[in-house]
């Protein structure tokens, strides 16, 4: 029982350090790993099964996978054998339907830079983030701790510019950062 109290303790004073911003669904994040490959995390214990959907620009399903795990879990995707065009790709589960569609565009096309961040340590508890949104659009900024997220918050305009010390950790070694675009897509800055 104190040891449940304390990690409510915990969480709480870890919740009121940092502002957090509202994220669609937080449990699954797409996260492009390689050319046309991608991994799928699901961060929280499913309750049944999961269901992953791929569908092409018609709306046709062209591939399913049904996923029964007991745990969180990371699954990756190859998508090599698939056309160049468009694709989304969806997770459902039975308790609550649809949780998150994620847009994919397979192909040689260049990616289109939408941002460009410069992390510097300044010394072994903080880290400084500097960043130019060059799209303008919103983006989320993302902090794992362990892989546990422990900071969230909304990036709008075009300059983002922040501190964060970390007072509570022995080293940065297991801090990783990420950014991620509006649809859900993102891509880690800073990572040990």
């Amino acid at each position: 029982m104190r040891l449940i109290i304390a990690t409510i303790l915990a969480f709480t004073i870890t919740s009121s350090v940092f502002a957090t911003a509202p994220v669609e669904n937080p449990i699954v994040t797409l996260e492009k790993v390689g050319d046309n490959k991608f991994q799928l995390k699901y961060m929280e214990i499913p309750e049944g099964k999961v269901t992953v959907a791929i569908k092409d620009k018609s709306n046709r399903i062209i591939f399913r996978d049904v996923i029964e795990a007991e745990k969180v879990f990371y699954k990756n995707y190859n998508l090599n054998k698939l056309d160049i065009g468009k694709y989304q790709l969806e997770v459902f589960n039975g308790k609550d339907g649809k949780l998150s569609g994620f847009d994919i565009v397979l192909g040689d096309q260049k990616e289109e830079k939408t941002f460009y961040a410069k992390m510097m340590e300044v010394d072994d508890k903080t880290l400084a983030l500097t960043m130019s949104n060059l799209n303008g659009k919103e983006k989320t900024l993302e902090i794992y701790d362990n892989g546990s997220l422990i900071h969230e918050e909304a990036i709008t305009g075009l300059t983002f510019g922040k501190k964060f010390k970390f007072t509570n950790l022995e080293s940065l070694k297991n801090i990783d950062i990420k950014i991620v675009e509006g649809n859900g897509v993102g891509k880690y800055i800073f990572a040990n």
